[in-house]
């Protein structure tokens, strides 16, 4: 065992160890989310990088978590710090307010069963619809349940056509498409754009249009948001992405669109690229390791065979005296 570690020291092991820890920074640089110019400084100097990362952006040092980190990923954390005050204040009392502000925190950490319950106990407990529809509309799109979106929307709409800035109206019509009531989809998708300009409105209605054999209104539409998007601020774009992207592939009413986001939440396929990244890690890790311990076989025969020489030269010379 001893001299295993001699070798390893010898061979300089410890210069691996850098590596090692810029390897756990990536990871972690994407499984927050963080700025990724953060995985250029780790590359470009080894070790320091990486703990400059973790000083800065994960423990919060100098006050550079809020800088460091993406606005989704600085969402997360804030919604992680605040459902721990929430549960303090739920072991006491579980008013309506509290009980939809929790479910809006546990849309944002995409634990969206967990806050349909909190959405709907806040509904039975007397909550105002202003207060808990919207996010109990939410929960019910990502779980995939359209049709029970649309009831708790259009009271929400009906009361107040511009709630949460149009996004309630919005999201109504998202319900309707998404659960198959195309005509009346339509119709609220064009009260929206009556309104205001919201890429996902366009293209959804450009699909209804399309499906009908309306191709030159659509492609009117989508030649809109094709002009529309060449302005927006580079933010912007990258934070409609998605949509643009859909609004240029969109040749069919059978094409599918993105799926529905929590704003702050988790970008649908996050998890997957988690997934690779993790998976890319390992085999980084293992053709690392396996290196490693090649060297360190090698390195351990060179060392027995100057040994073995250098005891028969010896013998030699203690034989010629």
């Amino acid at each position: 065992m001893g001299q295993l570690l001699f070798a390893l020291s010898n061979l300089g092991l410890f210069g691996y160890l850098p590596w090692i820890l810029n390897l756990v920074a990536i990871i972690d640089v994407v499984r927050v989310g963080a700025s990724w110019y953060w995985i250029w400084i780790i590359l470009m100097f080894p070790g320091l990088g990486a703990v400059a990362y973790f000083v800065v952006v994960r423990s919060g040092w100098l006050g550079g978590r809020g800088r460091a980190l993406s606005p989704a990923t600085a969402r997360r954390f804030q919604a992680r710090r605040r459902i721990r005050e929430l549960n303090v204040q739920l072991t006491n009392w579980r008013g309506p307010a509290v009980l939809a502000e929790m479910g809006d925190e546990l849309l944002v950490l995409g634990k969206y069963e967990e806050a349909l319950r909190h959405f709907l106990e806040a509904q039975k407990n007397g909550g105002e619809p202003e207060d808990v529809n919207f996010g109990l509309a939410q929960a019910y799109q990502m779980l995939g349940r359209f049709a029970e979106a649309v009831p708790p929307l259009d009271e929400l709409v009906k009361s107040t056509p511009d709630a949460y800035l149009g996004r309630a109206m919005m999201q109504l019509g998202r319900s309707l498409d998404e659960s198959g009531e195309k005509e009346r989809a339509e119709q609220v998708l064009r009260q929206v754009l009556a309104r205001r300009t919201i890429i996902e409105a366009q293209v959804r209605l450009a699909r209804l249009l399309l499906a009908r054999g309306e191709k030159d209104e659509a492609q009117q539409i989508l030649a809109e948001v094709k002009n529309d998007s060449a302005l927006l601020p580079r933010y912007l774009r990258r934070e409609h992405g998605a949509w643009i992207r859909a609004a240029r592939s969109l040749r069919s009413a059978a094409v599918r669109l993105p799926r529905p986001a929590i704003e702050g939440g988790e970008k649908p396929g996050r998890r997957l690229r988690l997934a690779l990244a993790a998976a890319a890690a390992v085999i980084l890790a293992l053709l690392v390791g396996r290196y490693v311990l090649k060297e360190v076989g090698r390195y351990a025969e060179l060392q027995a065979k100057q040994q073995q020489e250098q005891q028969e030269k010896q013998e030699g010379e203690e034989g010629n005296e």
